[in-house]
């Protein structure tokens, strides 16, 4: 599991990785370019420290060559040598600037003092250099003659160039190479740090492990990310039977019937977390090929704030389900056969009533309900969001099953969460999650095969012609 997590990471944000490390790269490479190029000048200056002369002051403190050759370093960064070398070459710099491109090191093995000078022109990394040693043995040299009559002094050191300055072939710095590399490297390590990051905060569902793990549901299938066609039933995806998304709504179909195997399943309520999750095309497409497969199929829209079912088949919506519960008319002049599909039939939602989740909760509904289920064999009903309002939890109570439709990074575990919580505290049987508009970068679903049959047209409504729904009930059974 963790090398599968680590490799979705990657492929979910590998614009990213590849982008940063690229930025980082050329960025690298640019200032890397711009920066003036720094010349480094050496010199190796030997020391041969003189012997003590005797002390006549027993406490004199003794002096080591490590001793020596500290100072000898020390003074040959301090301003008056260095104002000497500025004056000699006539620099146009202080003795600060230039004590900072120049690092002398003390080796006390070999007694040499290593002078290294950079700067940005190579001749004059070599003039400073070389100068500053002649200026320094000349200055010891000076204060060596002054002392010689001193008691307990040294007799004179000896300096020797090993090697004086020459001119520099090639810069020491900026090294173009190891910077692009080295930002390169930076940039990759932070876009996985970051992606990793980026995923750890991202609570969006991606995967039906994540659902199984983290929620305890059931994934009945997967619906790719389809635009809706042209047409008045450009959304209806279902009717083209040997494409890919008819595949994965019949596919969705064997999930959930296989789902109430040891359950009597009749009325399926289809809901989602939130709003723009795909619940409503989900449920007449889920519809289309419940009717395909030969069973007789009803299509409720019972989402009273914002019915779609009747803008997806074509039809109007100024007599529904509200005018059936309220007692306005007769179920069997309001339920339509879809001409299109046979064994399909829609009941819209009517006019928007000022109540609905009392409408929908009252008795008058329970026994439309029971009436339907005995004339269908299946009855689909399409409800607003379970988190939004009341009204899906209310049918979701009544209704043998409830499918929750979920959009892959989209919709969220703590909404999903609670929207599962508010299900299961009204004794919902919930069937499980449909993951809807799948991308085709994310762990798509595709089925290449289709097979289907047209059923029989002319299928008599159930509502009037019951004998017939009874024999077909007994012919599926």
């Amino acid at each position: 599991m963790e090398l599968i997590w680590y490799l979705r990471v990657v492929r979910h944000r590998l614009w990213m990785i590849v982008a940063c490390p690229l930025l980082a790269a050329v960025t690298a490479g640019i200032v890397s370019f711009a920066v003036p190029p720094v010349y480094e000048a050496k010199v190796d200056l030997a020391v041969r420290p003189a012997q003590l002369l005797p002390s006549t002051d027993p406490n004199a403190p003794s002096v080591s060559s490590a001793t020596i050759l500290a100072t000898y370093a020390l003074f040959m960064t301090e301003p008056p040598l260095l104002n000497k070398v500025i004056s000699d070459l006539r620099l146009n710099t202080t003795s600060d600037d230039l004590a900072r491109q120049i690092k002398v090191t003390p080796d006390t093995l070999a007694l040499v003092l290593h002078i290294n000078v950079q700067d940005t022109n190579r001749a004059r990394a070599r003039d400073v250099a070389n100068t500053l040693v002649a200026e320094f043995v000349s200055e010891v040299k000076q204060i060596q003659q002054a002392e010689t009559q001193s008691p307990n002094t040294r007799t004179a050191d000896d300096f020797v160039v090993l090697s004086p300055a020459v001119l520099p072939s090639k810069p020491v710095s900026p090294n173009k190479v190891l910077n692009v590399a080295i930002a390169l490297m930076a940039g990759l390590l932070l876009a996985l740090g970051v992606a990793f990051l980026l995923d750890y905060l991202d609570q969006s569902i991606k995967s039906d492990q994540e659902l199984t793990e983290r929620l305890g549901l059931v994934p009945l299938g997967h619906i790719a990310f389809v635009p809706a066609g042209k047409g008045k039933r450009g959304e209806l995806v279902a009717l083209d039977a040997q494409s890919h998304a008819s595949e994965a709504y019949k596919a969705l179909r064997t999930g959930i019937l296989f789902s109430g195997i040891n359950h009597r399943l009749k009325e399926i309520v289809i809901t989602s977390a939130g709003s723009g999750e795909g619940k409503s095309r989900t449920a007449a497409n889920l519809s289309v090929v419940l009717a395909q497969a030969g069973h007789q199929t009803l299509l409720i829209d019972a989402d009273f704030r914002r019915p779609s079912q009747h803008r997806m088949f074509g039809r109007v919506r100024n007599v529904g389900l509200s005018n059936v519960i309220l007692g306005a008319t007769t179920e069997e002049a309001t339920v339509i056969a879809v001409d299109s599909v046979p064994n399909l039939w829609l009941l819209t939602s009517g006019p928007t009533p000022p109540n609905p989740s009392e409408l929908l909760g009252s008795g008058r509904m329970k026994d439309l309900m029971s009436r339907l289920s005995d004339a269908f064999v299946y009855v689909i009903i399409d409800t607003p969001p379970v988190n939004v309002v009341t009204d899906a939890a209310i049918l979701s109570a009544q209704a043998s099953g409830t499918v929750l439709v979920v959009e892959q990074g989209r919709t969220t575990f703590p909404v999903v969460n609670r929207a599962k919580q508010i299900l299961d505290r009204v004794g919902a049987h919930t069937l499980g999650v449909v993951m809807n508009k799948v991308r085709a970068s994310a762990d798509a679903y595709a089925y290449d095969y289709g097979y289907y049959s047209p059923a029989a047209s002319g299928a008599p409504n159930p509502l009037v012609d019951k004998t017939s729904n009874a024999d077909h009930r007994a012919a599926s059974n």
